[in-house]
């Protein structure tokens, strides 16, 4: 009982380990900061908060029905989905180690006059999605899933949400005490382990398909 105990809790540690990874909490964190320079502290927290709440409800509505899409839907198997998401991962990683992304400087100061409705409606794309959710985390939540059951894979997005609603809630107090450039160094360590994942979930799932 105590040793299952043990491995649900270190699976679902694992878990939110390599979706914080491919979520990579600390570049997104650098992005967010910079297109919303300029705005008051609390307006800002307000916005992250809907970044991150939407980003959270589309892992989970993801996490349930992505199966069922999958199988019924696209007809594609669980090794299909590894190699199609592994090389999501990796084209995103690399493009984003090799090539530097300028990030739009958009002035958000008229967001003081707009109401919350209007927050949301100009801000969720593509802050929450493609940015912070993606298909390639979207992906691998259904691994995940498949691979662990669907309690670890929610076990594991609850932790990593908790920690980067954390994170986002001190993102001002942050970047005053560590800087965006360590931000942005983690940013970079952190592609790196994301284009490993993508490369071995390809490796795992063409191993099965082919039966190596």
């Amino acid at each position: 009982m105590l040793l299952n105990l043990g491995s649900e809790i270190y699976l679902i540690f694992f878990s939110s380990i390599t979706l914080l990874a491919i979520l990579n909490p600390f570049g997104n964190l650098t992005q967010f900061l910079s297109m919303s320079d300029g705005l008051p502290i609390n307006l800002r927290k307000k916005l992250f908060r809907y970044i991150l709440y939407t980003a959270l409800v589309i892992m989970l509505v993801f996490l349930f029905l992505g199966p069922l899409l999958m199988q019924y839907i696209f007809r594609i198997s669980m090794d299909e989905l590894r190699v199609s998401g592994g090389l999501v991962l990796m084209i995103m990683a690399i493009k984003n180690l090799l090539f530097s992304t300028k990030i739009i400087m958009k002035d958000f100061s008229f967001y003081q006059e707009m109401n919350d409705k209007e927050i949301l409606r100009q801000s969720l794309i593509p802050m929450a999605f493609p940015m912070l959710v993606g298909p390639g985390t979207l992906a691998s939540v259904v691994v995940i899933s498949g691979d662990y059951g669907i309690d670890i894979a929610l076990g594991g997005i609850i932790i990593a949400f908790a920690f980067m609603f954390i994170l986002f809630y001190f993102a001002a107090t942050i970047e005053k005490i560590v800087g965006k450039l360590i931000l942005h160094i983690f940013s970079r360590i952190a592609q790196v382990f994301i284009a490993a994942m993508g490369f071995k979930m390809i490796v795992i799932g063409l191993k099965d398909i082919f039966h190596l």
